[in-house]
């Protein structure tokens, strides 16, 4: 498959998924609740440094799983940019989410249509994987974070969990995480100081700041 189909594949694969793709992942199969990684999501912002009033980019957002997290963090005073390549998880995520301050955004990160340094941070959840130039996502989220911004990379399972999980559906088996020292070089290599690095079974967080 050229890269063109490979990226055609993966957009068809998410909006087929949308409908159904925070029972999916994120319902408990014993209680029926979505709350499955309820454990998981406290962690992960416990570790994010977001404060009221902040402007942050769920890049790669899907259905907004992360929303009523960012909502709470930044308060009514933020603003949350929901964005998204897949028109159909973009659909679903306006649907389930009302509030005033989320601006939602069909588009590749690559290409998304926000002002420059005007976001205090970014987070990558569960998608970075998916992005199919990630040098070119990395620049662009430098692009859109203001000086000493933060840079979050997220997932619920560890880098050879991620990877191994992929090559089992073929819209995706290309998909892949690069190993530490790739991934460390990539981001340094973009104007950020990496600050933490976690990857261990069930939890992957990558957090820069980027530099003044």
């Amino acid at each position: 498959m050229t890269g063109a189909e490979i990226y055609e594949a993966r957009k068809q694969f998410f909006n087929d998924s949308a409908e159904k793709w925070i029972d999916l992942w994120y319902r408990d199969p014993e209680t029926g609740r979505q709350d499955k990684h309820a454990k998981d999501f406290e962690r992960l912002f416990s570790l994010l440094p977001l404060k009221t009033g902040d402007s942050v980019l769920d890049a790669g957002c899907g259905t907004g799983v992360l929303v009523p997290y960012l909502l709470h963090a930044v308060g009514v005073s933020g603003t949350i940019y929901e964005l998204d390549f897949a028109a159909r998880m973009i659909e679903i995520n306006r649907r389930l989410h009302r509030a005033a301050n989320i601006r939602f955004l069909a588009a590749d990160v690559e290409n998304a249509p926000l002002e420059r340094q005007s976001c205090d941070a970014a987070v990558c959840f569960s998608c970075f994987p998916h992005f199919s130039d990630k040098e070119r996502a990395i620049e662009a989220l430098a692009g859109l974070l203001k000086p000493r911004g933060i840079l979050a990379i997220a997932h619920f399972a560890s880098a050879e969990g991620i990877n191994a999980h992929h090559k089992t559906c073929a819209a995706v088996r290309h998909d892949r995480l690069p190993e530490e020292g790739a991934m460390r070089k990539m981001i340094a290599g973009r104007g950020f100081a990496i600050e933490a690095f976690i990857d261990e079974e069930g939890f992957y967080y990558l957090q820069a700041r980027k530099k003044t």
